[in-house]
């Protein structure tokens, strides 16, 4: 039986772009993406008071002020305090199969009485779809769940370029090139800058968002930079399409 099948991508603030087709299993159907590329994407996002990251300064603050005040202190190692503040989103898609994984880490103590002992914490989400399988897990506790859902096919429609708005007050876009990618930069109204992906829109990414910094599998901001060192930075290590990798299954315990 043929039915409705309709896809909405956010594409900005306030604007959603909704392509549908009447049948979802007609690969024929115009928009319909038939060869997508194995993309994958890594990238870290750090919120800066100041030009800093805020939860790092937080942290070397509050260590400061045990030693100070002569109580027994147990700091982080300097590759740890690396990573505190900081938030990495990882991507791995294929047209058959989306896995993200998202993990951010902060400075917490052993236990409330023990405030000034302290410990990396790692929390975050890991999840993967297929056309039957969705699996997610937390990082934090450990607990996956894992469900067997009806067979659908994971379509995914081409975005015209014409078909795209930018937010209202939002100025560019200047083209520029970000981790050896196209991406187009906008300037938010208080003088945020982005630059979101503008090389995936065959394949159904937007290249214009709203002033949100997170990837999906409907946008990516490449690169973001806030006004005056108030707001999320975002920085990308990797961007590849048409690269073949091996996404993961179960969460990985890298730590950076």
């Amino acid at each position: 039986m043929r039915g409705l099948r309709c896809l909405t991508l956010a594409i900005s603030a306030g604007m959603l772009l909704v392509a549908c087709n009447s049948d979802a299993s007609d690969a024929n159907t115009p928009g319909v993406v038939k060869n997508m590329p194995p993309i994958h994407l890594e990238q870290t996002a750090e919120l800066l008071i100041d030009g800093e990251n805020a939860a790092r300064t937080a942290y070397m603050q509050a260590a400061d002020a045990c030693e100070a005040g002569g109580i027994p202190t147990r700091r982080l190692s300097a590759s740890e305090v690396e990573l505190v503040g900081v938030t990495r989103y990882e991507m791995w898609l294929d047209g058959t199969s989306e896995t993200t994984q998202t993990r951010a880490w902060d400075a917490g103590q052993e236990s409330p009485d023990a405030l000034c002992q302290f410990r990396l914490e790692l929390s975050g989400t890991f999840s993967s779809s297929t056309a039957d399988t969705f699996v997610e897990q937390d990082l934090a506790t450990g607990q996956r769940e894992e469900q067997t859902v009806a067979a659908e096919p994971m379509q995914r429609f081409a975005i015209a370029a014409q078909d795209e708005q930018a937010p209202e007050g939002f100025r560019g876009p200047v083209a520029k090139q970000v981790a050896g990618q196209p991406c187009e930069e906008w300037t938010t109204p208080d003088d945020n800058r982005f630059c979101v992906w503008s090389g995936g829109r065959a394949w159904g990414f937007g290249s214009t968002r709203g002033d949100d910094y997170r990837p999906s599998s409907n946008g990516i901001v490449l690169e973001a930079e806030p006004a005056n060192g108030n707001g999320y930075r975002v920085v990308t290590q990797v961007l590849s399409a048409g690269q073949a990798f091996a996404a993961p299954t179960a969460a990985t315990e890298k730590r950076q």
